[in-house]
């Protein structure tokens, strides 16, 4: 088990800077700390230990911005979220820990280099009614590859008027979607008291990254952002493919 020495600092660091990530883009810091996770821990523990993390961040930066956020978008995408996360556990827990890891690379370097084929490709502002399958999706993809903000983020980016309510709705919807990601996998014996320690680093981080990554909005180069978000996960992504495919 882990939680003491560098790899709470590692953690910690990772939390922290993550959530000034995504406070200043509206996503891609949950997926940078989840591969981080992973070189820690299995799969199935670095999930719902990511959900935990990433649920205190999404609800802090909600709450800093709370007067912003799409109501309506967010009930929408909540209806299936625990049924698809019932569903994506039962998934990942039968798959082997390699399968997992490859996955979740893959995955990652999707989000890094092809964005574009996550992206909702509708020109007019979306329906909230929509939204619907887009929180079953979210449901699914965070408790099998850890993750769903770089596939449906554009989707709440479609149906909301400005950057601001994106990023304020999005984080509100996630604080949901990983409420349930933690449901469902502690429904299949995974205890959080187990690590208590590393949640309370990570928590204590992502709320700091929460408070200083609000106050750069529209104060950073997109361009630097999106830099930093592929060089980062390039690597973690090839390093947790490379630990995948030497457990074959």
């Amino acid at each position: 088990m882990y939680g003491c020495g560098m790899e709470l600092i590692t953690i910690g660091l990772a939390a922290f800077a993550t959530s000034i990530l995504s406070a200043l883009a509206g996503l891609g810091g949950g997926i940078v700390l989840l591969v981080v996770l992973t070189q820690f821990f299995t799969p199935t523990v670095a999930i719902p230990i990511h959900g935990s993390i990433q649920l205190v961040s999404n609800g802090s930066r909600a709450a800093m911005l709370v007067d912003k956020i799409k109501w309506s978008a967010v009930g929408w995408s909540a209806i299936l979220l625990l049924p698809a996360s019932l569903l994506g556990v039962a998934v990942a827990t039968a798959m082997p820990e390699a399968a997992t890891r490859l996955l979740i690379g893959l995955f990652v370097l999707v989000v890094a280099w092809k964005p574009s084929l996550l992206k909702w490709r509708g020109a007019d502002q979306l329906p909230d009614k929509a939204l619907i399958g887009v929180g079953g999706v979210s449901g699914f993809l965070n408790t099998t590859v850890g993750a769903s903000g770089p596939v449906t983020s554009p989707f709440f980016k479609a149906a909301t008027a400005t950057h601001v309510a994106f990023v304020a709705t999005a984080g509100a919807a996630q604080v949901l979607a990983h409420g349930s990601k933690i449901v469902a996998f502690s429904l299949d014996d995974f205890a959080i008291g187990d690590h208590l320690g590393v949640i309370g680093t990570g928590a204590i981080a992502v709320t700091l990254g929460s408070f200083v990554g609000t106050r750069l909005l529209g104060r950073v180069s997109d361009a630097h952002l999106d830099t930093l978000f592929k060089v980062v996960l390039t690597v973690l992504a090839v390093r947790l493919i490379g630990r995948a495919l030497l457990s074959f």
